[in-house]
């Protein structure tokens, strides 16, 4: 039987909110928030940043869409298979440690990147291992991250935590594509600049975590169970978050548009550096405007759901914009198909904004429903979902190299938006999240 429903509307104090207050309330009143989303907003633009100049490198190294959707591949089958245990740690483990292993795991494998690039001895499965390493320190880092939120902030404020959160890393998004399609371009930076920059994000993340004080204890082991025993108890908690997902309707449902949204709606960001140099022949900049445009749009989508948070009309809204993801999908496939670069741009924001709406209204339900206990490995099953992105990315990259971009796109958006319309109106996931929301 499912879990009671907990709506934020239950969880929000009695007197009503300012718009300010419902959008940026986490930011303003909980300092150790506030320490957490200035340190993850500087790892997440050196990221941001990075993620330009690996597909760069990936392209010109290979010239193949293919090549970028393996490096995609790469980085993501470490977070889809490790990433219940992921989960498993940050229930079990103090998270602020976890943290800093994993920041200081992926700041040791950019500067090898970044080594190898100054003395022109990179090669593409140089960037093939990289991403399967930084997949590893994801499928451990981001359920820790996003579990540890609900520990930070009263309730109440979780929505405006979480749409905090990813409206930060979309302004990110924003700033560092573009910064790092300049930065590309300057002949005594370039693309090896880019990865070194990873050590400054690197303190500076040391310096906010350390700030943060450590709140309650993780979950005790038994001390007298014996070697099988635990390999049991193991066993049994890697796959609890997901018995638990799919014993709970309210959670299937979302988890349900989760998988999809990432399948046919996610993996287009593999690619943009295939759209950027060998279909609008814009160049790196170009490459960094576009993935900048996505990135406005994702924060004005981030910041909308958090103002909207108390919209009796939620459920409906989730559901037009899941289908106007697959119609911008479809955009900027037609777009492609006849080079219409400044109209391609408008597409993307509008798929930025509608592809993080969803994200975040999906995050925050799943929080508000889930068992506080299991907030680690539900998490780590979500960040699974955004894991299947690489897989689609390898995918369409593939039938990018065979039929071209714009039937690629177009085929996608016309699936997404064929199973939103679907599962809205004739299988009753509408109805679930209707009623999960209102």
């Amino acid at each position: 039987m499912a879990a009671p429903v907990v709506t934020a509307e239950a969880a929000e104090p009695a007197e009503a909110r300012g718009a300010f207050q419902r959008v940026f309330g986490a930011l303003g009143e909980n300092p150790h928030y506030r320490l957490y989303w200035f340190g993850n907003q500087a790892n997440t633009l050196v990221m941001q940043m990075q993620q330009v100049a690996n597909g760069y490198l990936a392209y010109t190294l290979t010239d193949s869409a293919a090549a970028l959707g393996v490096v995609a591949f790469a980085q993501s089958a470490p977070m889809l298979v490790i990433s219940p245990l992921g989960g498993v740690l940050a229930d079990r483990l103090e998270k602020r440690a976890v943290l800093i292993w994993m920041q200081a795991l992926q700041c040791a494998i950019s500067l090898v990147i970044g080594v190898l690039v100054a003395i022109d001895r990179i090669e593409y499965w140089h960037l093939v291992v990289s991403a399967a390493i930084q997949g590893v320190s994801f499928a451990i880092m981001m359920p820790t991250r996003q579990s540890w939120i609900p520990q930070l902030i009263p309730r109440h404020d979780l929505t405006s935590a979480l749409a905090l959160n990813n409206a930060g890393m979309n302004a990110a998004r924003i700033v560092g594509p573009s910064l790092a399609g300049v930065l590309i371009a300057v002949p005594w930076f370039g693309i090896k600049g880019v990865y070194f920059l990873r050590v400054l994000a690197f303190v500076w993340v040391m310096f906010t975590l350390l700030q943060i004080p450590i709140r309650g204890e993780p979950e005790a082991s038994s001390s007298e169970a014996d070697g099988w025993d635990r390999v049991r108890d193991l066993g049994v908690q890697l796959t609890s978050g997901l018995r638990y997902i799919w014993n709970h309707e309210t959670l299937l449902s979302l988890f349900i548009f989760a998988v999809v949204t990432m399948l046919l709606g996610q993996s287009y960001q593999q690619l943009l550096p295939a759209y950027a140099l060998g279909v609008f022949d814009v160049g790196a900049e170009g490459q960094g405007v576009m993935q900048a445009v996505v990135g406005v749009g994702g924060l004005v989508g981030s910041l909308s759901m958090a103002y909207l948070s108390r919209n009796p009309n939620r459920a409906k809204i989730q559901a037009y914009t899941g289908t106007a993801l697959g119609f911008a999908l479809m955009l900027f496939g037609l777009c492609s198909a006849f080079g219409w670069f400044f109209i391609a741009l408008g597409a993307l924001f509008l798929v930025g904004l509608t592809l993080d709406f969803n994200a975040t209204i999906n995050q925050t339900l799943i929080m508000l429903n889930a068992d506080r206990a299991l907030y680690g490995r539900v998490m780590a099953v979500y960040m699974m979902t955004w894991a299947l992105s690489g897989f689609s990315a390898s995918l369409s990259g593939v039938l990018m190299d065979h039929v071209g971009g714009a039937i690629t796109m177009l085929s996608q958006g016309l699936i997404l938006a064929v199973f939103v319309v679907l599962m809205a109106s004739l299988n009753g996931g509408y109805r679930k999240i209707r009623n999960s929301i209102s």
